[in-house]
């Protein structure tokens, strides 16, 4: 893939934790809660007691840049 940034060539990865993983609207940092209690964010990869959470993401070296396409449900691994 290419980085839409600056048109070099991107990493494939992902991005774990044994937390979910999720973007909250803002600045502010949540110390509590799951994202669904927050209003407009975007669960990227559900909980799993089992298998943590973790979503396939895109790395730019050059840039500095991380994409994450939620679009694909099979970015989430919990969701495979």
């Amino acid at each position: 893939m290419k980085c839409p940034y600056c048109n070099n060539d991107m990493e494939k990865g992902l991005i774990q934790s044994s937390q979910e993983i999720a973007w909250l609207k803002g600045e502010k940092k949540r110390l509590f809660g799951r994202a669904a209690f927050h209003d407009g964010s975007v669960v990227l990869s559900e909980l799993s007691f089992l298998k943590g959470s973790a979503v396939t993401a895109f790395l730019c070296r050059s840039c500095k840049k991380v994409l994450i396409d939620y679009s694909d449900e099979r970015s989430d691994f919990n969701a495979r």
